[in-house]
Parts: structure tokens; sequence; C-alpha cells
């Protein structure tokens, strides 16, 4: 009886917490949220010095404007502005820059109705925040009596609805202030700018009857030019007030806040993490399906593709990208298996056979990581072109392979040395020679290893530029890294047939985690004893 005393009044507290923070939040939107300062009239008088009758004479001049703004009532400052400068003549000139500055604020509930885009975030957080209360009061009610592992499925359902309604209603206050301030500023600087003009007349429609009651006409292009705003500290308090409501409807479902508020941060990192990651894998979509205009617009003005140019998928398969897409896999693919089928018998004898210069020879493998193949180029070059191996295929299989031989072999010891020494000796007593009990019993063993190696000899030797620049003179033999960069040149660079591109390219190495993933795991934690 005492345990459910305390739950009652605990669920009681977060309730009140609750409404609270949501009647603060409805106080702090009658408060100035957003101080605006715009310059509305602009007067420039050349050759005017401070004092002179010229000078006196436009400055009287603007008063009688600011004037007529007052008696609009509209409340401005006259502000002034000196430019000296001394031509080649070395006379003196001065420009003098008169302003008329207006400075107003405006209410949070005044964006409800503006017609602005930040009116429907602002009652989505205010519908959030009032059916987070409402489902409250609803989950105590229907369980004032029960304790927390007896609460019925209704009053459950009520409390959790409360808890995501909250968090929805915080997750939206970030987004209004962004696009309060952020995305607004970027409408106002493209329209005043004329970058954009499609939608100005609806825009300025809107913001002169928000911000200067429709009093701006055909001043509002000039009036928005020089607009300036900044939240303010009552705007900021309703962040923490969501913060609160979301504390509160969560301690009222789990009973603790602990618990979930650590699972909360954990969600939001991993969020965070996954979108600061593929950000770059959404711009190559996007752009690859752009058309030229939309793919060099330097203002980003759509998000998506105002239409999706699957156009652009065609012509690139007319440039010759099938052709350089299957050169990389013949390159990557040789490239893995001669590393493997060199670094696995190399590697099992580092990790089973006893002889002198085992040591020296693994420090020359580790040491054999440092030297770049940009350092070695020249060598190359001349080993390649002595071999007749240049401007091949062949030629590149057997230099990333050979770059990437180390890796393999380190890699693999460690795999080899991981797996017990008896089952060798098992299959040697079943009649196994050495060479038989590496292929039926180790490399089946030591499948995960194998491949993590391959995973990562493979995209390694896919990846790879630099040599291929250099030895590959003719346009079929290029791979892939090469053969995008006809779309780069010294005037321009196509951005939606190189994204395009670089999208395929993509496509076989997904292709390939998706087939292997279930192996990489534990063959990156192979080897992970001491041998």
């Amino acid at each position: 009886m005492k345990e459910r005393t305390v739950i009652i009044k605990e669920n009681r507290t977060s309730v009140i917490v609750l409404i609270l923070a949501f009647v603060l939040i409805c106080s702090l939107l009658c408060l100035p949220a957003y101080e605006f300062t715009s310059s509305i009239y602009t007067k420039k008088s050349g050759n005017t010095f401070v004092g002179d009758e010229k000078y006196v004479e436009v400055k009287a001049e603007v008063e009688a404007v600011a004037e007529e703004y007052r008696a609009d009532g509209i409340e401005v400052t006259l502000n002034e502005s000196v430019i000296e400068r001394t031509n080649s003549k070395g006379k003196t000139t001065s420009m003098v820059t008169f302003t008329l500055d207006s400075s107003f604020t405006r209410s949070g509930w005044s964006f409800l109705g503006s017609g602005l885009t930040s009116s429907w975030l602002l009652l989505g957080i205010i519908l959030c925040a009032a059916l987070s209360c409402a489902c409250a009061l609803g989950g105590i009610v229907g369980s004032m009596g029960d304790s927390y592992n007896r609460l019925d499925a209704r009053s459950a359902s009520f409390r959790s609805a409360s808890a995501y309604l909250a968090l929805i209603a915080m997750l939206l206050v970030p987004v209004f202030f962004m696009t309060n301030t952020f995305a607004l500023s970027r409408q106002v600087k493209l329209f005043t700018s004329e970058a954009m003009t499609e939608g100005a007349e609806e825009f300025y429609a809107l913001l002169n009857a928000f911000l200067f009651d429709g009093t701006a006409g055909d001043n509002i292009a000039s009036a928005l030019a020089g607009l300036s705003f900044r939240n303010t500290y009552a705007a900021w308090g309703v962040l923490p007030c969501t913060f609160a409501m979301m504390l509160a409807a969560v301690s009222l479902r789990h009973g603790t806040i602990r618990q979930s508020f650590m699972c909360g941060l954990l969600y939001a990192f991993v969020i965070a993490m996954c979108i600061f990651i593929l950000y770059p894998y959404y711009v190559m979509l996007v752009t690859g399906f752009r058309t030229s205009a939309e793919a060099n617009d330097m203002y980003f003005l759509h998000i998506f593709p105002t239409e999706w140019h699957f156009e652009n998928l065609k012509y690139i398969m007319g440039r010759g990208i099938p052709k350089y897409l299957l050169n990389s896999l013949l390159i990557a693919g040789g490239a893995t298996v001669i590393a493997l089928l060199c670094g696995i018998p190399a590697a099992y004898a580092m990790a089973r056979m006893k002889f002198k210069g085992r040591n020296a020879f693994l420090g020359f493998v580790i040491m054999s990581q440092m030297f770049s193949p940009v350092v070695l180029l020249i060598g190359i070059a001349q080993l390649m072109s002595a071999l007749k191996l240049n401007d091949s295929l062949l030629g590149l299989m057997l230099i990333n392979a050979a770059f990437n031989q180390a890796f393999a072999i380190w890699l693999l010891r460690g795999t080899f040395v991981s797996i017990s020494a008896e089952m060798e000796q098992a299959a040697k007593i079943d009649g196994c020679n050495t060479v038989q009990a590496l292929i039926k019993i180790l490399i089946p063993m030591a499948a995960p290893g194998i491949v993590t190696t391959l995973i990562f000899v493979f995209i390694n030797a896919w990846n790879e530029y630099t040599i291929s620049t250099i030895l590959i003179s003719t346009a079929t033999n290029r791979p892939i890294t090469v053969g995008i960069t006809q779309f780069s040149s010294f005037n321009m660079i196509e951005w939606q047939y190189l994204f395009a591109s670089s999208l395929l390219a993509t496509i076989p190495v997904v292709i390939l985690f998706m087939c292997i993933e279930k192996h990489l795991t534990s063959g990156l934690t192979a080897g992970g004893v001491k041998g």
C-alpha cells in the first residue's frame, strides 16, 4: 500500500511538471521571440562633406521621409555613414549615406497564421506539447491505483504516446529556429539578389504582411535587402521547457529517467553519425540525376532534383563507363586472387614454421607498408616497360597484388596463429601431409580471416588511381577511377555525369559487402591472440 502511494505521488508530480512546462511554453510565446532590424530607406549623396550646404539639404530630405514613416506608425532611426577617398589628383572626395532603420519585435504567437514555413512548425510544437499533456492525463487516470508492474495496456499506450509526442515537440524547436534564421535569411538573400525569381511576389507579400503590416508596398525588396534578425532569450526558453516535458513524460512511463536518457543519447549519437557518414552518398545520388543547370547551381536551390534525369545513366553508358567498370573488376579481382594465392602459404609459413630470418622477414613485411606507390613510381614504370606489361591490365593486377601482399600476409598470419596447432596434428595423424592439412583443415577454419583479407585487398585495388594514371595510356584499358576523370576538364566539371559514374562504381563494392558481410565481423577479430 505504501509503495502504491509513493508511485501515485510520482505520477502526479510528473504530470504537474508536464503541464507547468506546457503553460510556460505558451507564456514564453507571448513574449518577443525575434528582433528584426531593417533598413527601409537609403539615400546616398556624393561629393558631400559633413556640415556643408548639400549635406544639410539631403539630411532634411531624409528626415522628411522619416516623418512620413512615423506618421504611418513605423518607428525609424536615422543613421549616417561617411566614406572619404583621395583620387589620383590628390583631391579628397566624400560620400555620405543616410539610412532609416526600423527595429521591431514579433512574438512567437505572431508566427501562427503568417503563412511562413515556420508557422506550421510552431503549430506542430504546440499541438504535440498539448497532446503530450492530454495523453499523460489519460495515462494516469487509467491507473490511479496500479503499480508500474501492473499497468493496463491502454494506460501504458497513453504514457508512451505522451513521451513520444514530447520528444517530437522538443526536436521541432531547433528546426523552428533554423527555419526562421538560416532558411528564411537564405530565401531573403536569393529573392532580393534576384538569384531566384519564381514565387517572389508571394514571398514578398507574406513578409510585407508579417513584418511591416502591409506598409512596405513597392519598397519591400529594398527593405528586405537590409533585414537582419536574431532570437531573443524568450524564444530560447522554449527549448528547455520542451526538454523538461520530455523528461517528465519519460519518468511517467518508465519510472526512471537515467536509463532512458542514456539510451536516448546513444540513439541520437548513432543517428548523427549515420547522417554525417551518409551525407556524401546522398549528394552523389541526387546530383547524379540532376540536369546540368541544377548540378552547377551554386545556391543549391532544390534539395532534390525537380525532375529525375535518368538519361544521365544512358549518357555515361555511351562514354565507356561499363568498359571501365569491367576493367576495374578484372584488375581488383585478379590482384585479390594473386595476393591470396601468395599470401596464404606465406602466412602459414610465418605462423607454423621456424627458420632463420623469420623475424627479419616479418619486419621487412611491416616496413614494406611504409613505401607509397608514388615514391616507387619511376622504378615501377621502368620495370613494367622492361617486362612489356605497361598499358596492360595484367601489369596493374601484379602491381596491386604486390602492394597489398604485405597486408595480406600479416593479417592471415594472425588468423593461422589463432588456430590450434592440434588441429593440424590430428589431420596429419589421419594421413594428411602439410599441404593437404592446409587445404582441407586450416583454410576452411581460417575462412573469416581470408574473407577479411579479400575485402580489404579488393577495395584497395578497386580504389587505386595514381599508378593507373601513369601506366595506362589506352582509353579502353582504363579502370573506373581513371575513366571518370573524362567528365572533369580545366574549365568545366560535368558534375551530373561524374556523380552518376561514381554511383555505379560503388555498386560492385556494396554487392561484395552484402555477400560476405556475415564473415567480416568474425574475420576482423581473428588473430587477436598472442602468437
